[in-house]
């Protein structure tokens, strides 16, 4: 449900927020508050619980809404289900891109996957796409807000294929997965292999750029290879520059060397080479994902 994940990435800030406040000396340890401040994330296999109890409460909210209770009743249970969703969203995702501890990753992007599917499966919900329409038509108990919400909540599950006969809203939340799990492994191979740049001479790195890069040398020409205690003398200082987007991003906007700046970009989005096959697999996922909407327009 496109709407509901837009808000979890809003939230992000919130997440790292309480990231940042659990770190410092003075606050409660892991052990006592769990992660991010959830009780259930003491521990990183506490994020299947964590996915297992929004999971059942959401259903629970859908089972509710099924009843068509009023519209303003509707509004809100789908905004406590959001913010379910997004709890585990949001917290699995930081976990998983900033956590030092592999187990706690893990776990992170197994909750993610998981909770991504389930978003899903809510697509499907005819239930949820009856009352949501039926609250979008009410033009009198709803604030003018929760009406937009409303308005929002049906165009989105209707770009997730509500619409469509089973056969193809199945195949669409197929497809849908399937763009998730490949926008993902993309994200991992530039992780994984993000690549590299060297730099000569040292000299255009400006000293504020230092702790972007690391210092290599290379042999001058004609210079004697077996000389020890030379290297000062037949050796020229450069810097490695890291081509993972953060670092690349920092670098192109203080970097003032045209001529650096363009070996970075062109190197930084030139690598790893095996998202070239996962790009022709995003792009042929997603066009049939278009296409199966557009046949049944």
């Amino acid at each position: 449900m496109h709407a509901l994940i837009r808000k979890c990435a809003a939230a992000h800030v919130r997440a790292n927020s309480n990231f940042i406040h659990i770190s410092t000396s003075t606050a409660p340890s892991i052990k006592e508050t769990g992660l991010y401040g959830f009780h259930h994330l003491k521990t990183p296999k506490g994020f299947q619980r964590f996915v297992d109890d929004a999971i059942e409460r959401s259903q629970e909210l859908v089972n509710y809404i099924a009843g068509m209770p009023s519209s303003p009743e509707i509004i809100r249970a789908m905004d406590e289900i959001s913010d379910t969703v997004c709890s585990v969203i949001d917290s699995a995702e930081l976990c998983r891109h900033t956590h030092p501890d592999r187990e706690f990753v893990v776990e992170a992007s197994k909750a993610s996957l998981r909770v991504n599917e389930f978003l899903h499966h809510l697509n499907t919900n005819h239930s949820i796409y009856k009352a949501v329409n039926k609250a979008e038509k009410d033009n009198n108990s709803l604030t003018h807000e929760a009406h937009r919400a409303a308005r929002f909540l049906r165009m989105d599950l209707e770009k997730g294929g509500i619409h469509l006969c089973s056969e193809k809203l199945d195949r669409a939340n197929e497809l849908a997965i399937d763009i998730i799990q490949l926008s993902r492994e993309y994200n991992e191979n530039i992780i994984t292999d993000p690549g590299h740049v060297d730099i000569f001479p040292a000299s255009k790195i400006p000293k504020k750029l230092h702790h972007l890069v690391s210092p290599i040398y290379r042999n001058l020409p004609g210079s004697s290879k077996g000389s020890w205690g030379l290297r000062d003398k037949t050796k020229e200082k450069g810097f490695r520059l890291a081509t993972e987007s953060s670092t690349l991003q920092g670098f192109l906007q203080c970097a003032s060397d045209a001529g650096v700046r363009k070996v970075a970009y062109v190197q930084g989005n030139s690598v790893p080479h095996a998202n070239l096959e996962v790009l022709d697999k995003l792009i042929a996922t997603r066009h049939e994902f278009a296409q199966n909407l557009i046949r049944e327009v």
